[in-house]
């Protein structure tokens, strides 16, 4: 009885164990699958917090945005890129402005300074452009600077020579110990418009019809980045007066060595300098020594110097200096340029003339201007160009005239030049071009006058410009069209074969692939 007792005891405990040995494992089993799902969901939830961290730090150094507008209008181009990462100095670039506030504040001053109206999105566009020069060169910071703070007083104080206003970039870097530096302007950046030709005189607004944002600051940079010393040689001895304090910091400023050159009587010009400079003389020069300039402007077929020559009408006339321009296709009579409508006139001084950049859009302010043309030049491989011109109100008045000087008819009025550019080029033995430039302005008024300080207008910017073309720096040959901001849409480049392929993707292809794999994924659970 016993044992039988212990045998269907025995038998009852197998028969648990048979029992219960199913339900253990199949726990197991289940317990093994939730790991299983739980370590996947981890991996998963681990993967995407190393991607978003990958792709914040790959954000913070290479510009992962995808521009969708039309004509890429918030994109660095292609060639743009290429040359920023090939930066090897230190840039900085100093935006004189709120970042947060620059789309607002500066649709104000540009009425206000400027009297421009255009799509705030320019605003918008120029700060986009901004932030993406640092993400291609580690090199190249771009920092935003509130006008109202400290910091903005500390760089009005560091460069002297020029007054940035809000809105304005100025880029920096520094070589040999010292800073080179560019001071892009409003004028710089935005290109301005005006279709009826009254914007100047008050009648109506320039238009914001393209930013040149990119053709600026890549310009800038290459500007400074440049390693090339400067230098000016300063031809004092046929000039009664000293005209040179104001440009000559305006050069030093902007990384030129200026050197005076006192001979009364000039053999010969060294190649060392990168161009000379005739402010306003008053005797004028003979044979030899305008062969001395004419050589030092060939520089043995090599090319690449420059002059600048500064006019004033009070000075006695200079007709072998006169000749000589004239060649290079550079007219300048006798007289005193009157201005006859009063309406263009700033002061009660007919003499003091507004003289405008071919588009109407910039100007320069200054009296004592000589009447001066272009005309065909007599040197081979020259071209001439007007830079800045006077409206078409203004006479060609004696020495002496006094201020109501009327002795003129309709005829007798006509567009003078302010300032005019001949250049002669040629090529070198590897093929590229080479130039040699003279600038002739039409009185010393551009930059020896009260009017050069003046922050709304071009006196300054047009002598500097001038200083960087004559020696053959600046851009070194960067330049890129200017973005424009429009309205249009894509439409027009969307085909009907392009819309089938659209549709076929969205419609059909993309909702098939998702219930399939929705069906997949059930039918694996439920059969799990």
């Amino acid at each position: 009885m016993l044992f039988k007792k212990n045998k269907d005891l025995e038998t009852q405990v197998v028969a648990t164990e048979k029992v219960t040995k199913p339900k253990k494992l199949k726990n197991q089993a289940l317990f093994k699958k939730g790991g299983y799902s739980l370590l996947i969901t981890a991996l998963v939830l681990a993967g995407i917090i190393v991607i978003n961290v990958l792709t914040s730090a790959l954000a913070n150094r290479v510009n992962l945005e995808f521009d969708m507008s039309v004509g890429k209008a918030n994109t660095i181009s292609e060639e743009n890129v290429e040359y920023i990462k090939s930066v090897e100095k230190e840039i900085d670039i100093t935006v004189c402005a709120d970042k947060d506030t620059y789309e607002q504040y500066l649709a104000s001053y540009a009425t206000t300074l400027y009297n421009a109206t255009g799509s705030s999105e320019y605003y918008a566009q120029t700060v986009n452009i901004l932030d993406k020069y640092g993400d291609y060169n580690d090199n190249i910071t771009v920092t935003f600077v509130d006008p109202q703070s400290t910091e903005f007083l500390e760089i009005s104080a560091k460069y002297t020579s020029v007054t940035p206003a809000y809105g304005d970039v100025i880029v920096s870097t520094e070589h040999n110990g010292k800073e080179r530096f560019k001071h892009v302007t409003f004028e710089d950046i935005y290109e301005l418009y005006d279709e009826g030709g009254y914007a100047a005189y008050g009648y109506s607004q320039y238009q914001i019809v393209g930013n040149n944002i990119e053709t600026a600051i890549t310009g800038a940079i290459a500007y400074v980045e440049s390693e090339k010393d400067k230098k000016v040689g300063i031809l004092a001895g046929h000039s009664s007066y000293d005209y040179t304090e104001k440009y000559v910091s305006l050069l030093n400023d902007n990384n030129y060595e200026t050197e005076v050159i006192e001979d009364t009587l000039v053999t010969s010009i060294s190649s060392d300098y990168d161009l000379i400079l005739l402010m306003a003389p008053t005797t004028d020069f003979i044979a030899e020594e305008l062969d001395a300039i004419a050589e030092y402007l060939d520089n043995d077929g090599n090319l690449g110097k420059g002059l600048i020559f500064f006019a004033d009408a009070t000075n006695p006339a200079l007709p072998n200096l006169y000749e000589f321009l004239a060649q290079w296709g550079i007219f300048i009579e006798e007289g005193i340029l009157f201005e006859t409508d009063d309406y263009y006139r700033l002061t009660d001084d007919p003499s003091t003339l507004r003289i405008y950049m071919p588009d109407g859009a910039t100007q320069c302010v200054t009296g004592t201007n000589v009447p001066m043309t272009e005309t065909e030049p007599i040197e081979e491989n020259v071209e001439v160009e007007t830079v800045m011109n006077t409206t078409n109100t203004v006479v060609n008045a004696p020495l002496g005239s006094a201020a109501d000087y009327s002795d003129y008819t309709e005829d007798d009025l006509g567009e003078y030049s302010g300032v005019i550019e001949a250049c002669k080029s040629d090529t070198n033995d590897d093929g590229d071009e080479i130039n040699s430039y003279i600038y002739a302005f039409s009185s010393i008024g551009y930059i020896q006058s009260d009017w050069a300080e003046y922050d709304t207008l071009y006196n300054k910017n047009i002598c500097l410009d001038a200083a960087d073309t004559c020696a053959n720096v600046g851009d070194a040959g960067i330049s890129f069209v200017s973005k424009t901001i429009t309205n249009e849409s894509f439409a027009d480049s969307v085909t009907a074969a392009g819309s089938a392929v659209i549709r076929l993707i969205f419609m059909i292809l993309l909702p098939i692939v998702t219930i399939a794999v929705g069906v997949y994924i059930f039918i694996r659970r439920r059969n799990a």
